[in-house]
């Protein structure tokens, strides 16, 4: 692929890049403002894009068939995208995740919890930096620089894996990727069928004598000729069937639903591929983003029936073989473990013949072979005797372990039982008392709206009595959960005790069985050599007085005597280092696996222990914190003490100028009622002095105007 900007400069993927792209991809709005605030955890992303596409009108062209051109299919295929100009076709807008081409894959080793992996459209040579990505399901490496598919092994949970567009040579290193769906390998250089062919030998013999040379072609590829050279008088009927080897190399795969090779020479070349893809991947079910119809595979399988029986065959007896070899290494797996590998044939035996040059003692006739058969015979009987006492020995030790975890795993259930029903318990205490402050808070909230308040010291009164039944009983639940834990903890160390005495008696008791039948094995290595030796010594007699030709393998040993004795100790000593060996290997083996197994039990338990205190602690700060935060909260609704105090003053001012207005206007009343009475009296008493006086006026009016007549008249 070519770089689309040659003027930009290749990167590496790093942390910054990363970043950069996660930061891009966050959602908008309020969710984008939290997603902010929490922070990016690398090890819990799940889908990363680091596409190289430039912003604004692109052109997306498919490289499936000319009747899926148009706009659908392109939109719905992204996967399978090429970028031209926008001149060159229909133009739509593009997401933009990065502004540099991508030289290396790196710095992905923390994001373990990956599922999704887009680094399409880059500049990429290697797969790598990839070993970290367990979780991975889909990766897109298309529209790279890529020449070998490599460094997969490690993502056997892959299901899409895209590499369209690259510069691939041969399908390989795929053989772990047991859960691939889709596979995109479109547009790269997997070789034409001519370079790309596997030749399958299959047929009989039969006699005939006609011709010197003979030519038995099977196939469709006439154009690929091969001449089979055979003797006069036989001919070999090979059968040569000629198929595609990327597509057989794809049979591997079970899940496999679509493919795409669309564009590669091995595709390109002839007009029946997708005939083979569909008679040698029967359970494919897409092919170039199109389905494979029953008609289509019928028909397929038809026109290659002998060939695909073949196949099929092979395949079968490769299975078995495979099986077989699958079951031996679990067989060795668990003889292993019961440190008896083998022993369950000759393999001891032969091992102390192996580097032994007194095999050559074989040669001396009758006598030796019967010497040794018999030696043969009676070590196979105790080996096997080992063998079968450690199988007995191991499935008692495993179901000894067995009832250890049993009980173990009971205690523990037993626990987390009682545990969780002291905390449901707890929860529905601490579910009543933040009811009891939630209702405080309403009322202080309706006092505020009201503008009514109450006694702060009451308020504060009930929430410091909350807080405490609240703390005495998070400490109740504590002392019950630690009290619980310490128990348990206990039990499982008696049990644990218990369990290492038992194990460590029955490796004992299998240690010293085996070593008992180890003696019986050196006692018949001794016979043996006692027995070899008689025979070497009359042998070496014979020769003297004999003319017989010696052996080759014997000439050395049969010098003279002494050598004979130096060859018949040698061999001695050497077969029973073998034994010494062996019995070493299967002692100290034993010996290590039930010290570390019961360490590794000590500190399981000891894990197991810190594990739920840290857990028990953890719970009640959560519920402590919970409840500070309500507690806090209440608090903060209370108007302050300055404020309260000043709104009780003016509250006690008011009550106590209303009281004394009603007091004045009782005064007040009584005053007026006191005047009016005075003032009525008075008004009374001048009336009646006001009539005196009148009268006192009109009588003295009277007596002048009589005057002034009398005066008149005189």
């Amino acid at each position: 692929m070519s770089i689309i900007h040659q003027d930009l400069e290749p990167g590496v993927i790093d942390t910054a890049m990363i970043m950069q792209t996660l930061e891009k991809e966050r959602p908008i709005g309020e969710a984008g403002r939290l997603a902010a605030e929490e922070g990016i955890v690398l090890e819990e992303v799940t889908s990363l894009r680091l596409e190289f596409l430039i912003k604004g009108n692109l052109i997306v062209v498919l490289t499936i068939p000319s009747h899926y051109r148009d706009r659908e299919s392109i939109e719905s295929v992204p996967s399978c995208l090429r970028i031209f100009k926008a001149s060159e076709g229909i133009p739509f807008n593009t997401f933009f995740f990065n502004d540099t081409d991508i030289l290396k894959i790196d710095h992905l080793w923390m994001m373990t919890s990956l599922v999704k992996l887009h680094i399409d459209n880059n500049i990429i040579e290697k797969i790598e930096g990839l070993s970290a990505l367990v979780n991975l399901k889909e990766l897109d490496l298309s529209f790279n620089n890529i020449e070998i598919i490599e460094n997969l092994e490690v993502l056997v949970k892959l299901e899409v894996l895209t590499l369209f567009e690259n510069r691939i040579e041969k399908l390989q290193n795929m053989e772990t990727l047991v859960n691939l769906m889709i596979f995109s390998v479109g547009n790269n250089n997997i070789e034409d069928r001519e370079d790309c062919v596997e030749f399958w030998f299959l047929g009989c013999m039969c006699s005939i004598s006609m011709s010197t040379f003979m030519l038995f072609v099977v196939g469709s590829w006439y154009e690929n000729v091969v001449y089979v050279s055979v003797p006069v008088y036989y001919v070999v009927c090979i059968f040569v069937v000629f198929i595609v080897e990327y597509v057989i190399y794809l049979r591997q795969f079970p899940q496999l639903r679509s493919l795409n090779m669309a564009g590669n020479p091995c595709e390109t070349q002839e007009g029946d591929f997708r005939e083979y893809i569909c008679a040698f991947l029967p359970k494919l079910t897409y092919y170039e983003y199109r389905i494979i119809t029953d008609l289509e595979r019928v028909a397929a399988k038809t026109n290659h029936r002998s060939v695909l029986e073949k196949l099929e065959d092979a395949e079968e007896k490769e299975r078995h073989a495979k099986e077989e070899q699958e079951a031996r290494a679990e067989e060795l797996k668990s003889q292993t473990e019961a440190f008896i590998e083998n022993l369950d044939g000759d393999q001891l035996f032969l091992a102390m013949f192996e580097n032994d040059d007194g095999k050559a003692f074989l040669a001396m006739g009758d006598a030796a072979q019967e010497v040794y058969h018999k030696f043969y015979d009676e070590t196979i009987l105790v080996i096997q005797q080992i063998f079968k006492i450690g199988l007995e020995q191991h499935n008692i030790r495993q179901e000894e372990i067995r009832q250890f975890f049993n009980c173990v795993n009971a205690a523990k259930e037993e626990t987390r039982v009682f545990s969780q029903q002291k905390i449901e318990e707890f929860l529905e205490k601490k579910t009543k008392l933040f009811l009891k402050i939630r209702k405080i808070l309403q009322t202080v909230e309706e006092s505020v709206d009201t503008d009514q308040s109450a006694n702060r010291g009451e308020y504060i009164t009930k929430l410091q009595r909350l807080a405490d039944e609240f703390n005495q009983e998070c400490k109740s639940l504590w002392y019950i959960l630690m009290a619980k834990e310490l128990a348990v903890y206990e039990q499982i160390e008696e049990i644990g005790g218990n369990f290492e005495r038992n194990l460590n008696e029955l490796v004992s008791n299998f240690i010293e069985a085996a070593q008992s039948l180890f003696v019986q094995i050196r006692n018949l290595q001794t016979n043996y050599n006692e027995e070899i030796s008689e025979v070497a010594n009359a042998y070496l007699t014979n020769l003297n007085i004999s003319t017989h030709p010696v052996p080759s393998d014997l000439k050395i040993i049969m010098t003279d005597k002494e050598s004979l004795n130096s060859a018949t100790t040698q061999s001695h000593d050497l077969h029973l280092q073998v034994i010494d060996n062996r019995e070493d290997q299967l002692t100290s083996r034993t010996r290590e696996w039930v010290q570390n197994y019961c360490e590794e039990i000590d500190k399981e338990r000891i894990e197991y222990s810190r594990k739920l205190i840290i857990e028990i602690n953890h719970f009640l700060d959560i519920q402590r914190e919970e409840f500070e935060d309500l507690h806090n909260l209440t608090l903060a609704a209370l108007p302050p003490p300055d404020e309260i105090s000043e709104i009780i003053f003016d509250q006690e001012e008011e009550e106590e100028e209303e009281k004394e207005k009603e007091n004045e206007g009782v005064e007040d009343e009584g005053e007026v009622s006191i005047t009016e009475r005075k003032s009525h009296s008075m008004t009374a008493a001048n009336a009646e002095d006001s009539k005196s006086e009148a009268e006192a006026t009109v009588a003295e009016s009277k007596e002048n105007g009589k005057d002034e007549n009398e005066a008149t008249e005189d």
